[in-house]
């Protein structure tokens, strides 16, 4: 990456632009080239050309100027060798991805899990987020993975229809990352995040949303936002699944991550909201980490799920708790006038239909905590809703 006072100089002719010689064409610094494009202002030494033209060429400019800007600079971190950095590949999609168990690893306590999006090649890849990650994950104690993902282009994005084809791809090789992680070690199912910078935000949003019964929470820095590329994400929002999006003062894409948190905060989510001095950059991994250990240490972890009891019975519906601290106690309203306590029950519905279940749930220290979610008989469907805590 280049400087900020390097001066460069036009190399090839534009389409439109009379031709000239190298001594005729002033040389001009990335800063002022763009700060003169932005402003539509013509630097001394181009020639006179159709708007139209001009334009295209104006954008394209500014684009190759600005790309490093907005991609940040790479991790420059050193990889820890108490411990090698793992490759594999999901099966489902063949992605490969990259793994980190910390040194001290031992399957007799549940670890968390850290699955890190990257954002734009080549500014930002796997390996990068690899490299940024990895130290401070033996430090902390953390297990991290950070797979190839197909979506997260925040230079030149696809147009809606292709981008929601990609982001799906890399919700299956995501959810394929988690569950073969899950099956090789010792993971606590209520601290495993998911985590992106930039571009990696398509991801993080679109597959976290999808899925809060599997993260806990989701960490986005200084990310690229369209709300074009939320519709499958929109469908099934848990307003307890927390999100936290932290951003520089002079990010260059600072009105993006604004965007995206008053998408979310519309959509009835909560969100918690970081400044931080300076531009679109890699920052520590601690900023994220300590958001999302506070949050685990601090606040109560509580999914309600809703799945067929007996597929012979499709209105025989199975109601579970998974909480940590751990559930003690259970009330439950089904909808449909019927109601039972404990923390496990199989209810069966007398009609098809779409029915709002309530559970109150006691938790280890004595607290008692309200759940909504909506089933569908005969196939329940889970559907959460906001549900006030007491």
């Amino acid at each position: 990456m280049g400087h900020h006072g390097e001066c460069i100089a036009p190399h090839h002719e534009l389409p439109g632009l009379m031709p000239r010689t190298q001594e005729s064409i002033p040389l001009i610094t990335r800063k002022t080239a763009a700060l003169a494009l932005a402003a539509r202002i013509r630097p001394r030494g181009l020639a006179v050309v159709s708007a139209p033209i001009a334009r295209l060429a104006r954008r394209a400019l500014i684009c190759t100027l600005m790309l490093p800007l907005l991609a940040g600079c790479p991790s420059t971190q050193p990889l820890p060798t108490a411990a090698p950095v793992q490759e594999f590949t999901v099966r489902d999609t063949q992605a490969k991805y990259y793994l980190y168990v910390p040194s001290r690893y031992s399957p007799e306590r549940p670890w968390p899990l850290i699955v890190l999006c990257h954002g734009t090649n080549p500014y930002d890849s796997a390996w990068l987020e690899m490299k940024e990650w990895a130290g401070f994950a033996e430090q902390r104690g953390i297990i991290i993975a950070a797979p190839r993902l197909v979506g997260t282009r925040g230079d030149f994005p696809p147009d809606p229809d292709e981008q929601l084809r990609r982001q799906r791809q890399d919700e299956r090789t995501i959810l394929g990352v988690v569950a073969a992680v899950q099956a090789a070690y010792n993971v606590a199912p209520e601290r495993i995040f998911l985590h992106g910078w930039s571009a990696g935000a398509y991801a993080v949003l679109h597959t976290g949303l999808r899925h809060p019964d599997i993260f806990r929470a989701l960490g986005i820095r200084q990310g690229n936002f369209d709300a074009r590329y939320m519709n499958d994400a929109s469908a099934n929002l848990d307003p307890w699944q927390q999100v936290y999006v932290y951003y520089g003062l002079s990010d260059l894409i600072r009105e993006q991550s604004e965007a995206a948190i008053a998408w979310l905060r519309d959509h009835g989510m909560y969100v918690d909201e970081y400044q931080v001095t300076g531009y679109h950059r890699r920052l520590p991994p601690s900023l994220a980490w300590d958001y999302f250990k506070e949050l685990a240490d601090t606040r109560p972890w509580i999914r309600v799920s809703a799945a067929p009891s007996d597929y012979r019975n499709p209105r025989a519906v199975s109601f579970s708790i998974r909480a940590a601290p751990e559930a003690t106690d259970a009330r439950w309203s089904f909808g449909d006038g019927a109601e039972a306590a404990g923390l496990s029950q199989v209810h069966e519905y007398a009609e098809d239909g779409t029915y709002t279940v309530v559970a109150r749930v006691r938790i280890a220290n004595g607290k008692w905590f309200r759940r909504t979610l909506r089933v569908a008989v005969p196939r329940p469907s889970l559907g959460l809703e906001s549900g006030a805590t007491r």
